[in-house]
């Protein structure tokens, strides 16, 4: 197994299958563990933390139940950039022999926490929301629209960066969601903003706070349910254990029988995968040439980096 795919000795988890993409490094496990994912998340983090302030202070001081819903959810998405940055950086450390498959399962438990922090404070925004629709209260609309632009220009720079980076992994994506989900709630508030402003239906704050609640606790709980069946060892949502078993049965005419075969990831992208390979009596070099080739096309074909294939007659 070379070492431009895999990494051995720490288990290195790879991304998806591009074979170009590793020529130009002869040692991966050399450079910091994903380091556009981190370098991104600092930013992010730097950026989100300053307008979460602004957005708190103004919508506080104007009584906008969206500006402050907005920073609500900024104050999470805050807590959900630095848990995403600190699960990386543990995930690159060595684990000794303890942890066999290292620390990477540390990315999918911040996956974990991000949703259960996303859905708790959209929860907590769509009771405050149903409370304002019969209280009703007077806000300043172009001071709230004003600095809500401001948090729309940064949610759309965070939510690029964070894209540009790579946002492959379940850790990196929950992160990315609640940019997405700020994202939307920005452009809600200068939306609501201009229309109270013109037309002073202030009723349109906690209503279009409703909506934003309800979006967002949709996709927390899309991202618990994933994170989930990580730690549920289920097989990755890309691929199914009867995908692999009838392309390893066509591709292999030597293999007369599987059984026990199961699929699963340790974190995003790092796939793991065992199976009794049954074949004719046949002298050990031949076995083992064979598993180092069905090893190969696995990795090839489903970018899955750690197989254990056990070979029976």
């Amino acid at each position: 197994m070379s070492a431009e795919i895999w990494c051995a000795y720490e288990h290195r988890p790879i991304p998806p299958f591009e074979p170009e993409a590793h020529t130009h490094h002869s040692d991966p496990c050399a450079s910091a563990y994903r380091p556009d994912q981190r370098r991104a998340l600092a930013v992010s983090l730097l950026l989100t933390l300053l307008m979460m302030t602004v957005e708190f202070a103004t919508g506080a001081w104007y009584g906008s139940l969206m500006l402050v819903s907005d920073a609500v959810h900024m104050l999470s998405h805050v807590s959900a950039l630095a848990v995403s940055w600190i699960a990386f950086k543990i995930a690159g450390q060595s684990a000794g022999k303890g942890l066999s498959y290292g620390l990477y399962r540390i990315e999918i438990l911040a996956a974990l926490i991000n949703g259960v922090v996303l859905a708790a404070f959209s929860l907590w925004i769509l009771f405050k929301a149903i409370g304002r629709v019969f209280d009703p209260m007077a806000i300043s609309s172009a001071e709230v629209t004003g600095v809500a632009i401001a948090g729309l220009v940064v949610n759309v720079a965070t939510a690029s960066l964070l894209q540009r980076s790579g946002a492959w992994d379940l850790n990196t994506q929950s992160a990315l969601l609640h940019m997405i989900a700020d994202l939307i709630s920005s452009v809600a508030i200068v939306v609501g903003g201009v229309t109270i402003w013109l037309t002073g239906w202030t009723l349109l704050d906690p209503l279009l706070s409703i909506v934003i609640a309800v979006i967002v606790v949709k996709w927390s709980f899309n991202l618990l349910r994933a994170s989930a069946l990580v730690l549920l060892e289920s097989q990755p949502a890309h691929l199914s254990q009867d995908q692999v078993e009838a392309a390893l049965m066509e591709g292999f005419p030597q293999i007369k029988e599987l059984h026990d075969l199961h699929v699963w990831e340790i974190t995003s992208q790092f796939v793991c995968l065992s199976v009794h390979v049954v074949v004719e009596d046949t002298s050990l070099s031949n076995a083992q040439r064979l598993r180092r080739r069905i090893s190969g096309f696995l990795r090839n074909r489903y970018g899955i980096g750690h197989s254990v294939i056990q070979m029976e007659c």
